[in-house]
């Protein structure tokens, strides 16, 4: 099978939350993420399907540094979702590139 992914991913170990809704908050612990998207898993399961628009933050481990991300699901499969990025601007860009060279 050829892999369709155009943007590496890496295994990360942050703390996330997912909003829906301006109401429904859930914390969820990140699997992976690239430029393009994230992997991760809900503390509790959530009725998402594809197509569904969300808020992901990102904890960045040792700071207190939030950075917040629109989303689209990818796929929702029990606990386990895929998102993709809406838009990110520079600052969020740079500072997930950091991430994905291992500075942060």
């Amino acid at each position: 099978m050829e892999e369709k992914r155009q943007f590496t991913r890496i295994v990360c170990k942050m703390k996330a939350s997912v909003q829906i809704d301006d109401m429904i908050i859930v914390e969820a612990n990140n699997l992976n993420i690239s430029l393009k998207g994230a992997y991760f898993e809900l503390a509790e399961y959530l009725a998402l399907k594809k197509g569904d628009k969300c808020q992901l933050t990102f904890i960045l481990p040792d700071s207190d540094i939030r950075l917040q991300f629109k989303t689209e699901v990818i796929h929702s499969t029990g606990k386990m979702v895929g998102v993709e990025f809406d838009r990110i601007d520079t600052v969020r860009m740079n500072v997930m590139k950091s991430i994905m060279e291992g500075r942060l």
